[in-house]
């Protein structure tokens, strides 16, 4: 099974996985998915939850603020502001969702 490793940081946090299959996320531009040995990509990410489906078929949430997303080499890495793993006590998915929408309307009004 082809796989490839994503690496999280933020000024106070840093979060990696090895052997993952797909991660998803969300962008100015839209939705994206990242697979492995995906072309050389770099795109801005809105404020949201990221899905990161791992080999063991184990799938983690991480929520994240503005940051950039480079893919290079088989490998992802995510540079934000604030990183943390999606904790549903603390977290609200739609909350999170409703921020990055008014993000986007607010950058194509401009």
């Amino acid at each position: 099974m082809n796989t490839f490793k994503v690496q999280f940081f933020s000024p106070d946090n840093q979060i990696s996985f090895n052997r993952v299959i797909s991660l998803s996320v969300n962008g100015l531009e839209g939705e994206l998915m990242v697979l492995a040995h995906h072309s050389p990509y770099l795109i801005y990410l809105l404020p949201g939850v990221i899905t990161v489906k791992m080999s063991s078929r184990k799938e983690e949430k991480v929520v994240v603020d503005n940051g950039v997303l480079e893919v290079a080499g088989n490998s992802c890495s995510i540079v934000t502001s604030q990183v943390q793993v999606f904790d549903c006590a603390v977290h609200d998915e739609e909350l999170c969702k409703s921020k990055r929408i008014n993000m986007q309307l607010n950058y194509l009004s401009q």
